[in-house]
């Protein structure tokens, strides 16, 4: 994940998911909340946003190669984001381009080498969404710093998704 930010409290990212959630999400429309409203401008978050939320899981590693896994940064990655949440902003560049924020609120370790993960994700940007919710994308192993560990994304399963209520 490119770029991420950590609230202590994971109050501040708590809220993000009511604004991911919503059809209209914008700047301006994320009724008369200041919270959400600052959220939504420090993000970037375009005036109408397509969105989903689901499942998916995630292998990791100690080397690129992966070989081996990593149970302690498994471990470390699911307890952060159970404590902490995590807010992804330009989630997975890499593969779709600038644009998709990806919020994730809740982690299971479900096998010995499997993180179980539940997601919004949103973009201004609907091929963004189609293409996450496709299952076809192969997603290439990628580094994370915080956690010392190679993370291997396996395709997303959307449970739901939402458009602008305002576009045709």
């Amino acid at each position: 994940m490119k770029t991420s930010l950590f609230s202590p409290q994971g109050m501040l990212l708590g809220a993000l998911s009511l604004l991911a959630t919503a059809t209209e999400c914008s700047a301006m429309g994320t009724a008369n909340s200041l919270l959400l409203t600052s959220i939504a401008e420090s993000v970037q978050l375009p005036m109408f946003t397509w969105s989903a939320n689901g499942t998916h899981t995630a292998k990791g590693y100690t080397t690129k190669q992966a070989d081996i896994t990593s149970v302690e940064g498994m471990r470390q990655d699911c307890e952060n984001i159970n404590l902490n949440k995590k807010l992804s902003v330009d989630f997975r560049s890499d593969v779709f381009g600038e644009g998709l924020i990806g919020y994730f609120y809740k982690c299971e370790n479900i096998s010995h080498d499997t993180n179980l993960y539940w997601f919004t994700i949103s973009s201004g940007n609907r091929s963004q969404i189609d293409r996450l919710c496709g299952q076809k994308s192969s997603y290439p192993i990628v580094y994370d710093s915080q956690h010392n560990t190679w993370f291997v994304d396996e395709p997303f399963y959307c449970t739901q998704r939402t458009a602008p209520s305002n576009v045709f």
